[in-house]
């Protein structure tokens, strides 16, 4: 009955008299309508990867799009945007449809003349819960990285029909943090996007290499783990007088930041690593390079609470892995951080010693079975494809879980 009534009234938004209905609707207030658009004509989908948010933001999106790719062999699979500098940018990332709802009237136009059932979140956006008032659509959280921040916590999730995580550390802190949710809407899929086969990107170079690769300030304190304004031209001098090459790539966000004491830092950074290569340091910035593919070359990562220093963990557990605290309070970070509370802290109380530090990481690691069993908490057992095939899996599951109740519900 539904799927009927949905055609019914696609036909009639499409006649004549619909379209001049529409035309009249746009201008009108708060029904403004800007108009649906497609890349090449496709909208049509059973699952959406639903985006709200500015281009300096889509490479929450553009990780997932692989597993998403997986998941159209089987269901198929469209990209649902609300700026249009974005909807511009995705076309060229992926195959899959890209579809653009600027307003609101639009994007509620676009769900009635589909029949979508599954939409998937990426953040937190304040848009998404525009799309959430859609009741005939599963809304699924999957986040767009696995971390101990405050903005992995957040109480917005309760919204969600499902929440993917990534393993047992995540639905630990979940259940630790926010009263009454539901602990069913948690799914275990492990970590979708590192399914990916990553490659050598930097020049051979015959020295250890340490990356160091800090996180941003969030949009507020609680989210502020970066190391950049504390620590980060500390730490970089410090490896500038090892024989290592350094590789500094910063979190994307930083670039775009107005001026503060983070970019501030962040332009010390850079000129020092400038400085250093005039004497043929041959060290590298990196702000384009994909992530991943630069763990392929390192030899140890210096990071902050954030999913980059878990990603590393994910896929190379038997490199070394340093943490930044820069609230220089290792009972905090013990207390908030599996990882935090087992391995080694560069703070300022330790900033001295870092050159004893990295070379003890670099020449004699204890760690590794310690960094296996916090990888296997955080993610769950790595195997092969294996997180890609537990999301697959669990987007039919849902689907199939939500016609079951429809069916019920019809009786």
């Amino acid at each position: 009955m539904k799927k009927q009534m949905r055609r019914i009234l696609r036909k009639a938004l499409n006649s004549r008299v619909g379209y001049g209905l529409k035309g009249w609707l746009q201008d009108s207030g708060p029904a403004r309508r800007e108009g649906i658009r497609t890349r090449d004509g496709r909208s049509s989908a059973e699952v959406i990867a639903y985006f709200g948010d500015r281009p300096d933001r889509l490479y929450q999106l553009q990780q997932w799009l692989t597993a998403l790719e997986k998941v159209n062999e089987t269901r198929s699979v469209a990209l649902v945007f609300r700026d249009e500098q974005s909807f511009e940018a995705a076309g060229a990332m992926t195959e899959l449809p890209v579809v653009v709802a600027v307003t609101q009237p639009d994007l509620v136009d676009l769900y009635a003349s589909e029949s979508y059932k599954l939409a998937m979140y990426v953040n937190n956006g304040m848009k998404n819960f525009q799309s959430m008032a859609e009741p005939s659509i599963i809304h699924v959280h999957v986040d767009h990285g696995e971390s101990d921040k405050k903005s992995s916590i957040s109480n917005q999730l309760k919204a969600y029909d499902k929440i993917f995580v990534a393993g047992p550390a995540a639905k630990e802190r979940c259940q630790r943090e926010l009263w009454g949710l539901d602990e069913r809407k948690m799914v275990s899929i492990g970590r979708p996007p590192l399914d990916g086969v990553f490659a050598s990107v930097l020049p051979h170079d015959g020295r250890e290499t340490v990356v160091y690769a800090p996180t941003w300030q969030g949009e507020n304190e609680a989210n502020n783990f970066t190391s950049v304004d504390v620590l980060g031209p500390q730490i970089v001098k410090s490896l500038l007088s090892m024989p290592v090459r350094v590789v500094y790539r910063p979190h994307p966000r930083i670039g775009g930041m107005a001026e503060s004491a983070v970019s501030s830092a962040d332009r010390e950074i850079k000129s020092m690593i400038d400085a250093a290569n005039d004497q043929g340091g041959a060290h590298i910035v990196s702000t384009d390079l994909n992530i991943l593919d630069i763990f392929v070359d390192a030899d140890l990562l210096i990071a902050d609470i954030s999913s980059v220093g878990l990603d590393f963990l994910y896929l190379h557990t038997e490199k070394g892995l340093l943490l930044t605290d820069r609230h220089n309070d290792r009972a905090r970070m013990q207390s908030s951080s599996p990882i935090g509370a087992v391995l080694g802290a560069v703070s300022l109380n330790t900033i001295g010693q870092l050159p004893s530090i990295v070379d003890e990481a670099l020449q004699e690691d204890k760690l590794q079975d310690t960094r296996r069993a916090l990888r296997d908490h955080y993610f769950g057992e790595k195997t092969a494809n294996g997180s890609t095939s537990k999301f697959v899996v669990a987007v039919d599951e849902a689907i199939r879980e939500r016609e079951s109740w429809n069916s019920a519900s019809q009786r």
